[in-house]
């Protein structure tokens, strides 16, 4: 009796498994230092998929579970570098986890060992206009290779010029951010998050759903402004690589006066580096060519009615010879 429950048992185990074909195909891409990408060929009639993985030689699993039945990759993370895994993956045909395959014939790939970059952001300050007194955009561009350090903390201030923060509300809308990453693209939207008087504010950046994604405070202080933001830690000291570009629109006023306007950058690591950086925008008031006009101006030709030349005169008619060529007849008198 017992035998015949045994075989039965292994009979229903062995259909269940019969209803959802084992994955094939499998193979590593995309190896870094901490990740690795699994690729699989798509199982027909699959729900979804559960990975597991482990360092070659122990017998410990991670499982990477939830891989919707469209997927035929999925990322690994949080490898050790230098490091020999191995992975498998079975396939469910139903949504209870009751219709599963056998585990899948493993595969291996070696994590690369990690090398760390100099610690090297290029930071851009500039403005939409060079005229004095006058409110502009103010663009910050920060750029990151792969590899460097991640940032920590980054300080902008100015030796000139002021937010216009008495003209501010709550929830007003100051401009843009944009993060490019190599495998996201990240549009948000910066809006006034808290006010505490003239010379201080939070600006917050939310994406389309209004979800805040960081934050940043911008301020007046000793004859410029101070701009200072935290970026949030990731779980790690480096980074990927990324470009991010913010413009806070209609906010600064640039000096009311000519000459250079310097912003100084300073950005420290999750590490300690720090790096410095220095723009130099010349501010003009436009006064160039009103004093040229001024200047270029002569004095007119002055003639009597016989063509001699001739001083200014009272009571005679006398002839105004410009430097343009127009002539004047003009008769003062006394």
């Amino acid at each position: 009796m017992k035998r015949k429950l045994l075989i039965l048992f292994l009979f229903v185990c062995n259909n269940m498994h019969a209803q959802c074909p084992i994955p094939v195909g499998l193979f590593a891409s995309n190896i870094t230092s901490s990740t690795a990408l699994a690729n699989w060929s798509p199982v027909v009639g699959a729900d979804h998929y559960k990975i597991h993985y482990r360092i070659l030689g122990t017998s410990t699993w991670s499982n990477l579970g939830n891989i919707n039945a469209n997927d035929s990759t999925r990322n690994v993370p949080l490898l050790q570098q230098g490091t020999t895994y191995e992975w498998e993956i079975k396939a469910y045909c139903d949504s209870t986890n009751q219709m599963g395959s056998l585990w899948s014939i493993g595969d291996t790939f070696t994590t690369v060992n990690f090398v760390p970059a100099i610690f090297n952001p290029i930071s851009t300050s500039s403005l939409s206009s060079e005229e004095c007194n006058t409110t502009v955009d103010l663009k910050l561009s920060l750029v990151q290779s792969n590899n460097e350090p991640d940032i920590d903390n980054t300080l902008t201030t100015s030796d000139g010029g002021y937010f216009n923060i008495a003209s501010l509300s709550i929830n007003d809308t100051i401009g843009y951010s944009t993060l490019n990453t190599s495998s996201q693209n990240i549009t948000c939207v910066l809006k006034v998050g808290f006010i505490a008087g003239q010379n201080y504010a939070i600006v917050n950046s939310v994406d389309s759903a209004d979800n805040l994604i960081g934050f940043f405070s911008i301020q007046n202080e000793s004859g410029g402004i101070k701009i200072r933001s935290t970026s949030p830690n990731d779980g790690n000291n480096y980074t990927s690589g990324f470009s991010s570009n913010m413009s806070i629109n209609g906010v600064f006023v640039t000096p009311n006066s000519a000459g250079p306007l310097t912003f100084y950058t300073i950005i420290e690591s999750e590490l300690g580096d720090i790096n410095n950086y220095i723009d130099i925008i010349n501010i003009s008031c436009n006064t160039a060519i009103e004093e040229k006009n001024y200047s270029s101006k002569k004095e007119p030709h002055i003639y009597n009615l016989l063509g001699k030349k001739s001083k200014e005169k009272s009571n005679e008619i006398l002839i105004y010879r410009n430097a343009s060529g127009s002539v004047i007849k003009r008769l003062t008198i006394e």
